[in-house]
């Protein structure tokens, strides 16, 4: 079968995800196209995966209401030619690839292709999850923001598959939605040691193109005051290079599992996909949410949990009650009830897929 995947490009999240499903689908003899933008671009053209850099507008909402004056302000420039560029990336994609099943990872423009063609939208995210949660809101972010993003890019869908570190109770999902625990990558699962030593791996994302609050050269000055403490930081905005305890290094997967893989805990943005790194190797995490719901929610989960810590800013005393309880934090993960656990659902996704399309569509 031609599988069309969509993944969100913002961050590495979603591109490690889908990658794992991309490497299983190929093995089992099917095709594969990505469309993707931002960080996706760059992941991406390090693979042998087929990949089209599509245009997608940012969509900002002020409380609950659509943001229009801001929304014109970040999208102006590009609208129009992402728009053009766009049609001719649709036209190629339904004439000449065909897709049979079109999956997206938080990314529109495969949607509106399977409306476009008839074809089946598979939605494998963690965004999905927040239609079905209490709609809440959490230092200022509203649940509502994502629910509304969620049903205008994907207004209507075959199946869902919502991946999670988290548990949602079963009775608020629909029966063409399932929970599955997080999809962690090979590279990861070989590169976990059982002794942990004293190295902090480091890694801040962004939020399309805002970051954290602090500068990285603030925080490195907290870092050198604890010494016995190896920080490997992987960033792109400070050369590489090595002074005193701080490793600063380039972003590179395969550097970073290793590094993740004997590490004593982690500091990061609050990702859904590195905290599920971080849960599955057992060691705790420091988060600094970035301005949404979603890592805001993942914050406060880790709090409630008590299997690490967040905060908005990494202050010297923050730091050293996060390092001082790491046993704690660690015992935490293992007894959290609220953690979901589970073996890796690539396979079973897969499975369902191809069954799916077979009892549905292969016959018309």
């Amino acid at each position: 079968m031609n599988f069309l995947i969509g993944v969100c490009g913002i961050g590495n999240g979603h591109c490690t995800r889908q990658m794992e499903i991309c490497k299983k689908l190929v093995e089992k003899g099917h095709n594969i196209r990505i469309l993707t933008y931002n960080d996706g671009v760059n992941f991406f053209s390090n693979t042998d995966i087929k990949y089209d850099e599509v245009y997608v507008p940012i969509v900002l909402y002020k409380g609950e209401k659509f943001d229009y004056i801001e929304n014109i302000k970040r999208n102006y420039k590009n609208f129009f030619k992402g728009k053009l560029k766009n049609r001719k990336i649709y036209k190629d994609v339904i004439n000449n690839f065909k897709p049979d099943i079109c999956i997206s990872d938080y990314e529109p423009n495969v949607a509106k292709i399977a409306y476009k063609i008839g074809k089946p939208l598979i939605n494998i995210d963690q965004q999905s999850k927040f239609i079905y949660m209490q709609e809440d809101t959490i230092n200022g972010f509203s649940c509502i923001e994502e629910k509304k993003r969620m049903r205008l890019f994907f207004k209507k869908y075959d199946k869902k598959y919502i991946v999670s570190f988290y548990k949602i109770e079963d009775k608020l999902l629909p029966n063409d939605v399932k929970l599955v625990p997080p999809i962690i990558r090979d590279d990861l699962k070989e590169n976990i040691k059982v002794n942990k030593k004293n190295k902090v791996v480091v890694y801040f994302s962004k939020f399309i193109d805002i970051p954290i609050k602090q500068s990285m050269n603030e925080i490195i000055e907290i870092f050198k005051k604890f010494s016995k403490y190896e920080f490997h930081i992987y960033t792109t905005e400070i050369e590489e290079g090595q002074f005193d305890n701080i490793y600063i290094k380039k972003n590179n997967r395969r550097s970073f599992v290793k590094d993740l893989g004997n590490a004593k805990c982690a500091i990061s943005t609050a990702g859904h996909t590195l905290i599920s790194e971080t849960l599955f190797c057992g060691i705790p995490i420091y988060v600094i949410p970035l301005p949404t719901f979603d890592q805001n929610y993942c914050g406060k989960f880790i709090n409630e949990n008590k299997i690490g810590y967040s905060s908005y800013e990494i202050s010297f005393k923050e730091l050293e009650y996060f390092l001082n309880n790491i046993d704690e934090f660690r015992n935490n993960i293992q007894k959290c009830n609220n953690i979901l656990k589970g073996e890796n659902p690539i396979e079973e996704i897969i499975e369902e897929l191809e069954k799916y399309y077979a009892d549905n569509y292969e016959c018309r």
